[in-house]
């Protein structure tokens, strides 16, 4: 009995170090995000927006998406989900006004998509984009 009541600590050492070895080794990692959710993607070209003023997707994410150059800095790009925020009526760019308008309700947005007068209330929502060669690429995430 004295034997059995001695080797009680170390089979309750063994059983925790197997325990904790155990619990270390299996240790899920988590898989890194699909590479769709932090790739660009193509949605037109340089020589289409600069004819139309204009790129617009009618599927891009699960929403329609308006591209235009940043009237401010024509280097740059600014990519819009193309709902207004008000009833999620299309916005078009009228780029001799220099603003996107709903025709819906008559909302109208800045160039960064900022209202300028309601009945909405909120900006429209923006992607990153970025321009590659001819390739306009937007990022879906």
């Amino acid at each position: 009995m004295g034997g059995l009541a001695s080797s009680l600590p170390l089979v309750l050492a063994a059983c925790s170090e197997t325990t904790d070895t155990a619990s270390q080794t299996s240790s899920v990692e988590v898989p890194p995000p699909p590479p769709e959710s932090i790739d660009f993607v193509e949605v037109g070209k340089v020589t289409d927006l600069e004819n139309n003023k204009a790129l617009v997707k009618e599927n891009f994410a699960g929403a329609p998406l308006l591209v235009i150059r940043n009237p401010k800095d024509n280097s740059q790009l600014v990519a819009f989900k193309n709902e207004c925020t008000h009833k999620q009526c299309p916005v078009e760019w009228k780029a001799d006004q220099g603003e996107l308008v709903c025709d819906c309700h008559g909302s109208k947005f800045k160039p960064d998509g900022t209202v300028v007068n309601g009945p909405a209330t909120s900006p429209l929502a923006t992607y990153t984009v970025k321009i590659d060669g001819d390739a306009v690429l937007v990022k879906a995430g």
